[in-house]
């Protein structure tokens, strides 16, 4: 199990539930999403809509994580906690394809196509939305 082996290398640790840390995530999750809605989507704006779609996505899944007393060291492992904690694999694949999309604006200077960020503003408030119900059972 990859989940455990992060938890062993410590780049996710146990931690008591923080709902209030979780809440404030949400809150800054909702944020970022309504931001990424806001901005026109033009060649020069595709960047900074797909980093806030991003971004909204990781925060909602961050506050999940301290939800079920969990805290994220890196990104990475966001992912087998919606894959092996969540039982979301297919949320866990997406979030993984985005992130790394997003890292490589990031951190190498790559492009996105405009289809790359249309489709995300569809698709990641529908996981957020996936999250949310996941959130409502905890």
């Amino acid at each position: 199990m990859i989940f455990k082996n992060l938890i062993k290398t410590g780049l996710i640790k146990e931690v008591p539930k923080d709902i209030l840390r979780a809440k404030s995530l949400i809150k800054s999750s909702e944020q970022a999403l309504n931001t990424a809605r806001i901005i026109p989507v033009k060649e020069e704006t595709l960047k900074t809509i797909f980093r806030e779609l991003y971004e909204s996505l990781r925060q909602y899944c961050e506050a999940l994580g301290y939800s079920k007393g969990y805290k994220f060291f890196n990104h990475e492992s966001i992912t087998p906690f919606l894959n092996e904690i969540l039982e979301e694999k297919e949320i866990s694949l997406k979030f993984d394809r985005y992130r790394k999309l997003r890292n490589g604006i990031n951190y190498y200077g790559n492009s996105i196509e405009i289809s790359t960020v249309k489709e995300a503003l569809r698709e990641i408030p529908l996981l957020i939305g996936k999250l949310k119900k996941i959130k409502n059972q905890i």
